[in-house]
């Protein structure tokens, strides 16, 4: 009679269960290293995003609307809500 605990089926089945625990916990270390990385680039991503709105606010300057664009403007914009509406 062959001793199941001391078989080579038995030894074979408990290495390919540590050789896939060691797979797993090699792609968990890569998950969990790779979502720390991206984290570091969004604060150098958030910085030159200011610096570039910055830099547009400080070219652009405000240029103040006549009575007449204002009133062509407000009517444009009355006249695409009301085709919207029927």
């Amino acid at each position: 009679m062959i001793d199941n605990k001391n078989s080579r089926r038995s030894f074979l089945g408990k290495a390919a269960a540590a050789v896939g625990v060691i797979a797993a916990a090699g792609y968990v270390k890569t998950l969990i290293s790779g979502a720390a990385s991206p984290t570091a680039g969004v604060a150098e991503k958030y910085t030159n995003d200011a610096t570039q709105q910055e830099k547009a606010l400080m070219e652009n300057r405000l240029v103040i609307m006549t009575d007449a664009e204002k009133t062509q403007r407000l009517d444009e914009l009355l006249n695409c809500h009301y085709k919207e509406l029927s």
